[in-house]
């Protein structure tokens, strides 16, 4: 009897633990508005409703910013130099501070609470229901060993994410727009970066306010 308890809390308490996840449902390849449809459509905007996004919106835009496209290889839907990979996409929702884990396609939660305020200045930021942290880190081991050239090259990358993630938007009638003015220190500080590891731009993304 002692032994079927034991048993039962290490399954209510594995199930409380993997419930703090979020299981996102397989990314949409295919289909939707066409390419040159999208690019013409791109713009930022910042009128946000609050309706929280579904997770098949969500699982496309994550995907679209750091997704595997090539699970043979490993590689991402957007480049980075030397196929270094040092970009972290951290997700933060009224909820908590998710980090993206791109081989198994789930949000997994860094930090309870709602900490979008953090994301950036602007009044909008706790009105959108999902705000992108993109991060790098550069503890990670590749060909770029330069500090001030793996932040250079970073910086690229995101540009690469953020622009995802527009035409994303743009294909799916939805709002966004990139945030520069944070306080990346600071922010880097609530999500618990380690050294090396540093916040570049933020993305608040939404459904736009009717």
């Amino acid at each position: 009897m002692k032994t079927i308890i034991t048993m039962l809390v290490l399954t209510v308490l594995c199930g409380a633990i993997s419930a703090q996840n979020i299981k996102l449902p397989a990314p949409k390849k295919s289909g939707g508005k066409a390419l040159m449809d999208c690019l013409n459509e791109r713009q930022t905007d910042r009128n946000f409703d609050t309706k929280q996004l579904s997770l098949q919106d969500l699982s496309d835009l994550v995907w679209a910013a750091n997704g595997i496209n090539r699970p043979e290889s490993g590689k991402r839907t957007v480049p980075t130099a030397t196929n270094w990979q040092e970009m972290v996409l951290y997700v933060a929702t009224a909820d908590g501070i998710y980090r993206y884990n791109a081989e198994k396609h789930e949000l997994e939660l860094v930090k309870k609470g709602d900490f979008r305020k953090e994301c950036g200045p602007q009044p909008f930021m706790s009105v959108a229901p999902v705000c992108f942290i993109y991060t790098a880190d550069h503890n990670k081991e590749g060909r770029i060993t330069n500090p001030e050239h793996q932040k250079e090259y970073s910086y690229h990358h995101v540009g690469y994410m953020a622009q995802s993630v527009y035409l994303v938007c743009a294909a799916k009638d939805m709002a966004t727009v990139l945030i520069g003015s944070v306080n990346k220190e600071e922010l880097a500080k609530v999500i618990g970066l380690p050294a090396k590891h540093i916040v570049i731009y933020t993305q608040p993304v939404g459904y736009k306010k009717k």
